[in-house]
């Protein structure tokens, strides 16, 4: 420490200090980010299945997406999700923390099964939707 001082200045010490802080803050910050959208694609799988779950226990004797408005809903959410997956396949970092990477993992496997869940929900409802 002593040899650091001696050939740096205390403002430049100062500095460095500073700017690992600011990189290690603006890390977490993006950490967060990304922990709120899969929380959030998490819980729309959530509903995604507890609807799977009510068509298939009910008996419908209707067509459940009549009007397409469900199975367009879900197409939007599917690209939405395929535009986030490329958005972090596309992403090239040379190193990431452990955080950063068990972030972009748990999105990453959070948006995976989301996906299938709502693709899965879309074919379901038209194959229902096709008796009526």
């Amino acid at each position: 420490m002593a040899a650091i001082m001696q050939s740096e200045s205390f403002s430049t010490v100062w500095q460095r200090v500073q700017n690992y802080l600011a990189a290690l803050g603006a890390e977490r910050r993006c950490a967060m980010r990304l922990d709120k959208v899969a929380d959030r694609l998490a819980a729309m799988g959530v509903r995604i299945n507890m609807l799977r779950r009510r068509m298939h226990e009910g008996s419908a004797d209707e067509a459940v997406d009549a009007d397409f408005l469900l199975r367009e809903a879900l197409k939007g959410l599917k690209e939405n999700i395929r535009t986030i997956r490329c958005q972090l396949g596309g992403m090239h970092v040379t190193a990431l923390s452990a955080r950063m990477q068990r972030a972009f993992a748990r999105l990453h496997n959070i948006a995976e099964d989301t996906y299938a869940s709502a693709d899965q929900l879309q074919w379901e409802i038209a194959e229902h939707d096709r008796r009526f």
